[in-house]
C-alpha cells in the first residue's frame, strides 16, 4: 500500500507461541517467545478507493503489518463512577480480520515502538477505528 498521511504508522498483531500442552514457550532468559498473526485487509487503488471484485467482494490481501494513524490519543475522557475512563483510537485502513477485546498490537510511530492492547473494533466505510488501553505518544 503506497504512503497515505491519513495511516503514517504500523502496527503488527503480536501473539504468544505454544506448546503441545499450550503452555507459553520461552527463550533462556524466560521471556515468551512471540510471533505475528497475518490480517486480511481491502486492497485500495491509487485513489484509495476500495476495489471489488466481479461479485462484488471487496478484493483483500494478506500482510503483516498495517498502517495506522493517531486519532484520538487524549480525548473522550469520562467518569464512570470515581474512574476516569480514556478514549485512545487509532484507525486504520478496513480490516477484515477481527481483533478481539486482549489482541495485543506492537505499534510503531515516528519515535518509537510500544504495545498496546485492543479494546474494540469497529469498520466503517472509510476504513477501521480500533480503541486501545494505552497511547504511548
Amino acid at each position: 500500500m503506497p504512503y497515505n498521511p491519513r495511516w503514517p504508522h504500523t502496527f503488527k498483531v503480536v501473539v504468544e507461541s505454544l506448546d503441545a500442552s499450550g503452555l507459553p514457550v520461552t527463550d533462556d532468559e524466560g521471556n515468551p517467545v512471540t510471533g505475528t498473526m497475518a490480517l486480511e485487509r481491502i486492497v485500495y487503488d491509487s485513489g484509495y478507493n476500495p476495489i471489488r471484485l466481479s461479485g462484488g467482494r471487496f478484493k483483500t490481501e494478506r500482510v503483516d503489518v498495517m498502517p495506522w494513524g493517531y486519532r484520538t490519543s487524549t480525548g473522550g475522557l469520562k467518569t464512570a463512577g470515581e474512574v476516569i475512563v480514556a478514549d485512545y483510537k487509532v484507525s486504520c485502513p478496513m480490516l477484515l480480520t477481527e481483533l478481539v477485546t486482549g489482541t495485543v498490537l506492537e505499534m510503531t510511530d515516528y519515535t518509537h515502538t510500544f504495545r498496546a492492547k485492543v479494546l474494540k473494533m469497529t469498520t466503517y466505510n472509510w476504513g477501521t477505528n480500533i480503541w486501545l488501553d494505552n497511547i504511548k505518544n
